[in-house]
């Protein structure tokens, strides 16, 4: 684990322009649910439905604010009290795309209330500043720096900022931008304000990544701890002053970052430093100040499509055993958790770990011909079933999935289907295939493709 110092730099006054003026489209959009042909009774209806076409782009389709709109790396959308706001982009083949707009989107009815020329963004918070959308242009850009898009009328200006932007995002009602050379491993962090973007503090953070790795959306605040994960390290920092917390180092420390969960912990896999590979060896939890918490040795690992414990009480899932969150204390065992894989003649045998989700105090294994869900607080098998579902969301007791063109819920609790519907039937478009979930909550699911915006609501009793 690395300390690091403090160092102060001087703040940069801000440079303002105007660079795109907004399209304002908003309309009147009464809305009516409507019953989904051939769904179960207990589905949900159609709300609203909005297609990409409705951005005014020619060939475009959906991309997540938070991954820029320079390449269409897959849809999604960032929800700022009653609205929506997503990128369509038109794609170029595999190079750049050659046009992107940010679209606002009405969550009461899916009016398009404005659109606002977003080329070459490389990523924006999920969080607003001051009434605006804060995303970034990169260094090599033609016109790099911060870019502002007003929540009420779409207008957008550049702020010319710090030069070598690398990541950048909101909380606490205050701007944090990562700049520098990350091949170089020399990156700075700041804190300030939109005119000011070093105003609080600058302080060197220890990370570094390849130009190819995915790091302008890795950079993650709350209101204690923070966190920049890239290029295969951990680096937390205390959100307040900048101080570092903890740090990992690949080489030094023989783990690769995995992800952060509950509880300020973190996972990484394990691996040899001496071996000519990097194959795993096991899972470390690290704690809030870095220090292990809890080990598994063994190459199973979890990958989480849905990560959302009930509470703190819920124990982390490592390998075939659980152990209590706070304290590292081994909980339970299930030989369940961890497949030994034989192959085939395209894949060599395996062992990998069959935790797809942790919803609530259920857990959901995934195996290539069944589901089972467990009891996270004691281990036990709760049910089993025949079917295989990619889980897309949590809504209290039940989980949202879909499997072979349908969208499904079932309980948790006991794996039954509570409802189905088919996405064709939503949208009357053969073609329609919702796998992303934007948000809800309540029986309330706002879905999207790369074609399509959709909300689903309970029908009226």
């Amino acid at each position: 684990m690395k300390p690091s110092a403090q160092r102060a730099i001087a703040g940069a006054v801000a440079v303002v322009t105007v660079s795109a003026a907004a399209v304002v489209l908003m309309q009147d959009r009464s809305t009516t649910i409507k019953r989904i042909t051939d769904a179960s009774p207990a589905a949900p209806g159609v709300a609203w439905v909005t297609e990409v076409s409705a951005s005014g782009i020619d060939g475009a389709t959906f991309s997540d604010p938070r991954t820029g709109s320079m390449y269409p790396w897959g849809p999604g959308s960032i929800r700022i009290d009653d609205m929506l706001l997503t990128l369509a982009v038109a794609p170029d083949g595999d190079g750049m795309n050659s046009d992107a707009v940010m679209v606002a989107v009405e969550t009461a009815s899916g009016a398009v209330m404005w659109t606002s020329p977003a080329f070459e963004l490389a990523s924006c918070a999920e969080q607003p500043l001051d009434g605006m959308l804060v995303c970034y242009r990169p260094s090599y850009g033609e016109q790099p720096g911060l870019v502002t898009f007003d929540l009420s009328t779409g207008a957008s200006n550049t702020i010319e900022t710090a030069p070598e932007i690398v990541a950048a995002t909101v909380a606490n009602d205050r701007l944090y931008i990562a700049e520098g050379d990350l091949e170089g491993a020399d990156v700075t962090l700041h804190r300030g304000t939109l005119d000011d973007y070093d105003a609080d503090w600058s302080t060197p953070i220890a990370v570094s990544a390849g130009w190819e790795d995915q790091y302008a959306d890795r950079l993650m605040v709350g209101p204690e701890v923070g966190s920049f994960d890239v290029g295969g390290s951990f680096a937390t920092f205390d959100a307040q002053t900048g101080e570092e917390i903890w740090s990992t180092d690949i080489l030094d420390d023989c783990m690769i970052a995995q992800y952060r969960t509950a509880g300020d912990l973190a996972v990484a896999s394990d691996f040899d430093c001496d071996a000519s590979s990097s194959a795993t060896t096991g899972s470390t939890a690290l704690n809030r100040s870095g220090e292990e918490l809890a080990t598994y040795s063994g190459p199973a690992e979890h990958y989480l499509s849905i990560d959302e414990p009930a509470d703190l009480s819920i124990p982390i899932v490592l390998g075939d055993t659980a152990f209590d969150r706070t304290t590292g204390q081994e909980l339970w065992r299930n030989d369940l958790l961890v497949f030994d894989d034989t192959g085939d003649e395209y894949n060599e045998p395996r062992t990998r770990g069959t935790l797809v989700a942790l919803v609530g105090d259920v857990g959901i294994l995934r195996f290539d011909d069944n589901t089972v869900g467990i009891d996270l607080r004691t281990g036990g098998q709760l049910w089993t079933s025949a079917e295989t579902w990619s889980l897309m969301a949590h809504d209290r007791d039940s989980v949202v999935a879909y499997s072979d063109g349908a969208l499904v819920a079932l309980d948790s609790h006991t794996g039954h289907q509570l409802w189905s519907a088919e996405f064709a039937k939503m949208t009357g478009d053969p073609g329609t295939s919702f796998e992303t979930y934007v948000g809800g909550g309540g029986g309330t699911y706002i879905l999207q493709s790369g074609s399509t915006l959709a909300e689903l609501s309970p029908l009226p009793s």
